[in-house]
């Protein structure tokens, strides 16, 4: 780190309780708002445990397809987008499948960095389907808003998108091509390049 950013750091972290607490409050204001609604949960610390997700850093809800007539979380997410709010499937490839570890000789040594250091013929890299619960999460999260200032009109609409979607997720189950289909959500998406 250079040291003039350094030195803007410290200035900053200064500030982050009260930029943290601002986060939670709104971040908390949106979940509260979304309590009870069927196919989606929240992700956050139990309320009144004391504890908190600090800047809630690229935040995501849980998504329950049972509760929903099995709609995939594709589709889901597409309407909620429809609506006007932001929403993508999935989160992190799983690092099991990840190319830095599997493809990518990072070190120099010849062979990819998982098996670098292995004898010849050992191969420890997991191929797809060898962890179906950590593959499975890609399917089963979703991104929402990462709301930095407690605005509650703002908010309120932001919620009001999810909730419809989640309300009427009947007239989105007719055509729902991602009931089918396993994908590795909006990070492999971004991360391919695409």
């Amino acid at each position: 780190m250079h040291q003039l950013t350094s030195a803007v750091g410290r200035v900053q972290l200064k500030h982050y309780p009260e930029l943290m607490a601002e986060i939670d409050k709104a971040m908390n204001y949106f979940w509260n708002l979304l309590e009870g609604v069927p196919g989606i949960r929240s992700h956050r610390p139990p309320k009144d445990s004391g504890s908190t997700k600090g800047g809630w850093y690229a935040p995501h809800g849980i998504y329950r397809p049972e509760e929903l007539g099995g709609l995939s979380v594709q589709r889901f997410c597409e309407a909620v987008r429809a609506e006007g709010a932001p929403c993508y499937p999935g989160c992190n490839l799983p690092l099991h499948l990840h190319s830095l570890f599997n493809k990518i000789d990072v070190y120099n040594q010849g062979r990819p960095t998982r098996i670098a250091n292995y004898p010849p013929g050992v191969d420890v890299r997991q191929p797809p389907g060898s962890l179906p619960v950590s593959e499975s999460v890609q399917e089963r999260v979703f991104t929402v808003p990462w709301f930095k200032h407690y605005r509650p009109e703002i908010i309120e609409e932001y919620a009001q998108a999810f909730r419809k979607v989640a309300e009427n997720y009947m007239d989105l189950l007719p055509g729902d091509s991602g009931r089918d289909v396993h994908i590795g959500g909006w990070s492999t998406f971004w991360m391919a390049g695409r």
